[in-house]
C-alpha cells in the first residue's frame, strides 16, 4: 500500500479528452495562494483571529515546525475545532465515529496513525480514505479536493480520534503485542518463563539450606555458612562504598538546546484510578518548558477506569494530548499499559511518568539537550526522584531518606563508573531506537524499570543520571509502604530470576567487572533483605557469647576478623549514601530519623518474605500503590 494516497483521491479516469481540456483550461487557482498565512492554517480565517494565525505562524518558524502543529500544540484551537473546519472548507464529511470495523488498516495501525490516514471499509457514502492530516499534507488534500470537482472520495477526521479508530480495529494484535514485546525480542529475559514454581522453589531451598547452616552446632559448617553468605554480602557493601566515592564525580553541564532543535519527545503515563489527583499532574505538564508543538502525550488507562477518564476530559493539561485505553487482556500491569503507548509514540525520545509526579520545568530540555550531546549508546538517562512530603511523618521521613541515598547517590555513582543500574520507575527518558531494540517493557516483570535497565545494559547499551529532580508523594501509612515495598521486591526476585539462569550468558554479555557488579546489586537488593537479619542475630550471638572477640583458634581467628570487618563495612555501606544523599537534598530534619533507621531495614526486610511468599502464589500479580494521600509542598522551580 502507498503510504501517500492523497495524489489518488478523487482523480477521473484519464481520457485524450480530459487530457486535452487540462492543457487549454488549467484550474483556477486557489483562494488560500494569496493568504498571508501558511496554508496548513489560512482555512481558519474565517474561525479564528487572525492574530491568533500570525502568532502560531511566527510560533511554527522558531520552534521549526509547521503551523498547524503549532496552533493545535498551543491550544490556541481545540482539536475538534480545528479538523471541523477544514472538512467544512474541503467540502467533506467530518467522521465522527470511533467504532471498530471502520477502517480497513489491519495490523498496521501504528504506521497509519503516524502517517495521518487509513483506507476506510465499505461504507453506505462510498468514502474510500480517512485522513487526519497535517502540515504539507493539508495544502495537497487541498488540492486533491479541487481536483476532484466536487466528488471527494475521503473523510476527515482528529487525530486522536482515528488512532483510537485504528486501536480498536487491531485490539487484539495490539493486546497480544503488548504482553509478548520482550518475550519476541529474547524468550531467555523474560520474567513470565522465569517465575516457575521449579527454580524459585530450588531458589528457596538454597537460602533456606545456607541461612540454617550458619547457625549450625558443628562450627566448620557454620563458618562455611556464614563465608558463603559473607563474601557475596561484602562485595554489595564494597560497590556500595565505590559508588557513593564515585558519586562525586561532577560532569560538565550541557547547553540547552533551543526550540528549533528539540525533538519530538513522547510523554507516557499509565493511570489507574488515579482521578484525585489528575489535576495536580495536567498543571505539571503544564509547566513543562518544552515546544508544546513537539510533545506527545499519552495517558494510558484501562477500560474500567471510568473515573480517571472523566477526570482527565474535565481537566486535561494545555495543548494536545491523547487518552490511550488499553486493550482487553493479561497482564494488567504497568508495563504492558507502556508497551501500548509506546506502539504509537511519535517522538525519538520517550519519557515515563507517574501519576503522583511533579517534574522540573526544565527536565525534558535538560534531557534532550545530553541526548544530543552524548554517544547513540547512551540509551536511558534516570532523574532524580525526591520525595516531597517527607516531613509528614517518620515513616516518609525514611523514604525520603532513602530515596535520596538511592538516586542522589548510589544510582549516580554507579552510572559514573559506568555500571548498570536498576532504573526507578518513572522520570527515565530513552532513546526510542533503543527500546524497540530491546522489545520496550516485560509486561510480566512487576518492577519493569530495574529488568529494563538491565537488559539496555546486556543490548550494549549505557544508562546515565542527570541533574534534575522529579517530586514524589511517599506514603504515610505502614500498611501502604508494606504494599508497595513487597511489590518491589518481589520485581527484584523476579529480575534476580531472569537475569541470573544463565550466568555463563550474563558474564558474556556484559563482561566480568560489570557482571560480578549486577550479582553484587542482586545480593544488596535481594539477599540482604531475606538474611541480612539472621547475619545480624550470628554477629550478636557471637560476640554476647565471647566467641567473636575470644577466639581460640586460628580459624576462629581468621572467622572472627572477617566477621568484624563485614559488619564494619555493611554498616558503612548502608549509612554513607544516607548521610550523603541527606546533605545534598539538605534534609536537616532527618537526623533523628536516622537513628530509627534500622527500623526501615526490619521493614523491608518483611517485604522480603512476603515478596517470596507472593512471588510463588501470584508472581505477576500488581499491588497498586495509593496516590493522593497527602498534602504536598510545590516543588522548586529550578530546572
Amino acid at each position: 500500500m502507498s503510504l501517500d494516497p492523497v495524489e489518488k483521491i478523487g482523480q477521473p479516469r484519464r481520457g485524450p479528452a480530459l487530457r486535452q481540456r487540462r492543457q487549454t483550461a488549467p484550474p483556477a487557482p486557489s483562494p488560500l495562494a494569496a493568504s498571508p498565512f501558511p496554508v496548513e492554517v489560512a482555512f481558519l480565517a474565517e474561525h479564528a483571529p487572525a492574530e491568533a494565525l500570525h502568532y502560531a505562524a511566527t510560533l511554527a518558524r522558531r520552534q521549526g515546525v509547521t503551523a498547524d502543529a503549532a496552533l493545535l500544540g498551543e491550544g490556541i484551537i481545540a482539536e475538534d475545532s480545528f479538523f471541523r473546519a477544514l472538512a467544512a472548507h474541503l467540502g467533506v464529511p467530518f467522521w465522527e465515529e470511533e467504532e471498530a470495523g471502520e477502517t480497513a488498516a489491519g495490523a498496521d495501525a501504528a504506521a497509519h496513525a503516524a502517517a495521518g490516514f487509513a483506507p476506510l471499509a465499505e461504507n453506505a457514502r462510498g468514502l474510500q480514505w480517512l485522513f487526519a492530516p497535517g502540515g504539507a499534507q493539508i495544502g495537497r488534500l487541498i488540492g486533491a479536493a479541487r481536483a476532484a470537482r466536487g466528488r471527494p472520495l475521503f473523510a476527515i477526521t482528529t487525530r486522536t480520534r482515528l488512532a483510537a479508530m485504528l486501536r480498536a480495529e487491531a485490539a487484539e494484535t495490539l493486546a497480544r503485542n503488548a504482553a509478548a514485546s520482550a518475550e519476541i525480542a529474547d524468550p531467555a529475559l523474560c520474567a513470565r518463563l522465569a517465575s516457575r514454581r521449579a527454580p524459585i522453589a530450588a531458589g528457596a531451598a538454597a537460602l533456606a539450606l545456607l541461612g540454617g547452616a550458619a547457625f549450625a552446632p558443628h562450627p566448620t559448617v557454620a563458618h562455611i555458612a556464614s563465608l558463603a553468605l559473607g563474601l557475596p554480602f561484602l562485595a554489595s557493601a564494597l560497590l556500595r562504598l565505590f559508588a557513593c566515592a564515585a558519586s562525586f564525580d561532577r560532569r560538565e553541564e550541557t547547553p540547552l538546546i533551543d526550540d528549533a532543535q528539540a525533538p519530538i519527545y513522547t510523554l507516557i503515563i499509565p493511570l489507574y484510578r488515579e482521578a484525585r489527583i489528575v489535576r495536580q499532574l495536567c498543571r505539571a505538564l503544564d509547566r513543562l518548558d518544552y515546544p508544546r508543538a513537539k510533545l506527545d502525550i499519552k495517558f494510558v488507562l484501562e477500560a474500567d477506569d471510568l473515573e480517571t477518564l472523566a477526570a482527565l476530559r474535565a481537566d486535561p493539561p494545555r495543548g494536545w494530548r491523547e487518552i490511550v485505553i488499553a486493550p482487553q487482556g493479561g497482564p494488567r500491569t504497568k508495563p504492558r499499559a507502556l508497551n501500548v503507548a509506546a506502539a504509537f509514540a511519535r517522538g525519538s525520545l520517550v519519557a515515563v511518568y507517574d501519576a503522583e509526579d511533579l517534574p522540573q520545568p526544565g527536565q525534558l530540555r535538560r534531557a534532550a539537550a545530553l541526548f544530543a550531546a552524548l554517544p547513540r549508546d547512551v540509551a536511558c538517562l534516570q532523574a532524580s526522584l525526591v520525595v516531597d512530603n517527607g516531613g509528614r511523618n517518620p515513616l516518609s521521613s525514611l523514604y525520603a531518606l532513602d530515596y535520596a541515598g538511592l538516586f542522589d547517590v548510589y544510582n549516580k555513582g554507579l552510572a559514573a563508573l559506568g555500571l548498570p543500574l536498576f532504573l526507578g520507575g518513572t522520570s527515565n527518558h530513552f532513546r526510542i531506537e533503543a527500546l524497540r531494540a530491546v522489545g520496550f517493557w516485560d509486561a510480566y516483570n512487576v518492577t519493569e524499570d530495574a529488568d529494563l535497565g538491565l537488559r539496555l545494559a546486556r543490548a550494549g547499551f549505557r544508562i546515565e543520571t542527570f541533574a534534575s529532580a522529579t517530586f514524589e508523594e511517599a506514603p504515610e501509612r505502614l500498611a501502604a509502604l508494606l504494599k508497595q515495598r513487597t511489590r518491589w521486591m518481589k520485581g527484584w526476585m523476579q529480575t534476580a530470576l531472569v537475569h541470573c539462569r544463565r550466568p555463563d550468558r550474563l558474564f558474556r554479555d556484559l563482561g566480568g567487572a560489570r557482571g560480578a557488579a549486577v550479582l553484587s546489586m542482586f545480593t544488596g537488593s535481594v539477599l540482604a533483605p531475606l538474611l541480612g537479619p539472621a547475619l545480624v542475630i550470628r554477629f550478636c550471638r557471637d560476640a554476647a557469647t565471647g566467641t567473636l572477640f575470644a577466639p581460640q583458634t586460628p580459624v576462629e581467628v581468621a572467622f572472627g576478623a572477617f566477621a568484624v570487618y563485614l559488619a564494619l563495612a555493611g554498616a558503612a555501606a548502608v549509612t554513607a549514601p544516607l548521610l550523603i544523599g541527606m546533605r545534598r537534598r539538605r534534609l536537616a530534619l532527618s537526623w533523628p530519623t536516622l537513628l530509627t533507621s534500622p527500623l526501615w531495614f526490619l521493614m523491608v526486610s518483611l517485604a522480603a518474605w512476603r515478596a517470596l511468599a507472593e512471588l510463588w502464589l501470584r508472581p505477576f500479580h500488581w499491588e497498586k500503590t495509593e496516590h493522593g494521600l497527602s498534602r504536598r509542598t510545590p516543588p522548586r522551580r529550578a530546572t
